[in-house]
């Protein structure tokens, strides 16, 4: 009875002992499924996310493929405006030598007195032959002078048409740039937002991962310290199970030695009471031997139980100064008609008092000669520096096809350098300003 109630209160100590690690195994268990649950919906989303992905991706394509058409139009837009600008120069330059001829002939003509006319002409011929001559003569001057004035009107009618043209151009470009940078800020925006797309999903997706790892961690370690405590559990009640053995052995010892004792003490009552007969005497006596004798001892233990625990990473030669004399032109109004980015729009908008006709770098000496500004080999601060077709740009060659320009910022005489400050498509700031120091020597000035 004592052995089956110590067996029943030990195995309802290991049940409750084992119930909190069992509960919390079976709570990282639906704490996991959660999560699988969760990384499975991300999974099913994927479609719909890479379907997101790809037409911001098609969206950027075709964005991308219409600014790779404007940046091409662009550049040809500047290329035409360019051959414009040379155009138109080379027109103002014949123009201005054309306007000196005039003029040289009709001083001629006041100063020396050299007007005739078909009159004097045939009043003063020596005979017919010389009337036919001097006639003939007088003609082809009359006709060389009518179609000089008839190029000159031409070429002025074609600047004006030029210019027209260029400024229709220009005002395209401007169109355009501004197209092109919308166009560009768009795919920013899409770019971002495909980024923001993916590294939200990637972000839910990973956490989602991590979580679950974490638990199946957190899950591991419960079950090692369940186990643990298990085996404890096992080992004690393994121990109980062995002192009650000991103590069931030792009690039936105790039982056999007491029926024993009874054996004797009965035999040695019939004994006496068949002594007794014999003798009253005999019988006290041997009635006092049995009392006296009559004795029982036992001894009981007290179980020991144990407990235990566990912790557990060659350069060109430059053109020749070209000295003028004359009025200059006032350009001070006319506004900037060059292609923005070039190195002539950067002068003109520096340096306004720049002819908006000059073509090209390389053609402004001769431009501005003809506008009147007095062009040499002298540098100095505020004056605009011309290099021809591939001459040296301290560090760089200007373009052997158009040349250079930029404005001298200062002139430092001692070491013979000027400063300037330039613009152009092949710097950092096309724009400008993009700062250089280099030797004054060899270059073609414009001064104001």
């Amino acid at each position: 009875m004592k052995k089956s109630l110590l067996s029943a209160l030990l195995v309802c100590t290991i049940a409750v002992s084992a119930v909190p690690s069992i509960a919390l195994a079976d709570n990282y268990d639906q704490q996991i499924q959660e999560k699988d649950q969760k990384i499975s919906d991300l999974q099913g989303k994927q479609s719909d996310v890479q379907t997101q992905i790809d037409g911001l991706t098609s969206e950027i394509a075709t964005v991308s493929e219409k600014v790779k058409d404007l940046e091409a139009k662009q550049d040809q837009l500047n290329k035409d405006t360019m051959k414009l600008q040379e155009k138109i120069a080379t027109l103002k330059v014949r123009i201005a030598k054309r306007n000196e001829v005039i003029k040289s002939q009709a001083r001629d003509t006041q100063v020396k007195g050299q007007a005739t006319n078909y009159v004097s002409a045939v009043l003063e011929a020596d005979s017919l032959s010389d009337v036919v001559g001097r006639v003939q003569a007088m003609s082809t001057m009359v006709k060389a002078n009518h179609s000089l004035m008839e190029q000159q009107k031409a070429d002025e009618k074609a600047v004006e048409e030029k210019v027209k043209d260029n400024e229709t151009k220009v005002a395209e470009i401007q169109t355009n740039q501004k197209e092109l940078e919308a166009q560009k800020n768009e795919i920013a925006n899409k770019q971002a937002e495909l980024n923001v797309v993916k590294a939200n999903y990637a972000a839910e997706q990973a956490t989602a991962e991590q979580d679950k790892s974490k638990l199946k961690k957190q899950q591991e370690e419960a079950k090692a310290e369940q186990a643990r405590v298990l085996k404890e559990q096992q080992e004690a009640a393994k121990a109980q199970k062995a002192e009650q053995e000991r103590q069931a052995q030792e009690a039936a010892k105790a039982q056999k030695a007491f029926e024993e004792s009874q054996a004797k003490a009965a035999k040695e009552q019939a004994e006496q009471a068949k002594a007794s007969a014999e003798s009253s005497t005999s019988t006290e006596a041997s009635s006092s031997a049995s009392e006296e004798s009559s004795t029982s001892s036992s001894a009981t233990t007290e179980p020991k139980t144990e407990t235990s625990s566990t912790d557990d990473t060659k350069t060109p030669e430059p053109t020749p100064p070209i000295n003028t004399g004359g009025n200059k032109v006032d350009h001070t109004g006319s506004g900037n008609m060059y292609a923005v980015g070039q190195c002539t729009w950067y002068v003109k908008n520096v340096a306004p008092w720049a002819g908006t006709y000059w073509g090209n770098g390389c053609q402004w000496g001769a431009s501005a000669a003809a506008d009147g500004f007095q062009v040499d080999g002298s540098p100095a601060a505020g004056s605009i520096v011309v290099f021809a077709q591939g001459q040296s740009v301290g560090t760089w060659n200007a373009d052997p096809s158009y040349g250079h320009v930029a404005y001298v910022q200062s002139y430092n005489a001692s070491n013979n350098t000027i400063t300037i400050t330039q613009g152009g498509m092949g710097f950092p700031t096309p724009t400008g300003p993009n700062t250089a120091t280099l030797s004054a020597a060899g270059l073609q000035y414009i001064h104001p």
